[in-house]
């Protein structure tokens, strides 16, 4: 005669939330709710000296702006005395006003960019 097939093994029942048979209480856990990062503008200011073409080269090259945007943001820079190149969480804009400084001293420019909150 054929053996009757093995029988699947028992689950155990759930147990209703806060009564697990023991007396324990049983705490579901909640979604951590994250804030987005700060974000902070950084800022091209005006001077006499730097040369309006390398704003422009700098608006393109670190923010990777097209070339009339570039120039249009050189413009407002030059009348009203400083530009907003972008804005970034705070690490990224840090960058930025760092690479900015390094290629206007590496040219000789007093170019000075620095970085507010948004």
């Amino acid at each position: 005669m054929p053996e009757d097939p093995p029988s699947p093994p028992k689950v155990p029942k759930p147990s209703v939330p806060g009564r697990d048979g023991g007396g324990a209480v049983v705490a579901e856990r909640q979604d951590a709710k994250t804030k987005p990062p700060s974000l902070y503008q950084v800022v091209l200011l005006n001077d006499d000296y730097t040369p309006m073409e390398f704003v422009v080269m700098v608006l393109r090259q670190f923010f990777q702006h097209d070339a009339d945007t570039a120039t249009h943001i050189m413009l407002k820079i030059h009348h009203e005395g400083r530009g907003v190149c972008g804005v970034f969480p705070k690490d990224l804009a840090a960058t930025k006003v760092e690479l900015v400084l390094t290629a206007a001293r590496r040219e000789g420019h007093p170019l000075q960019c620095i970085m507010e909150a948004a």
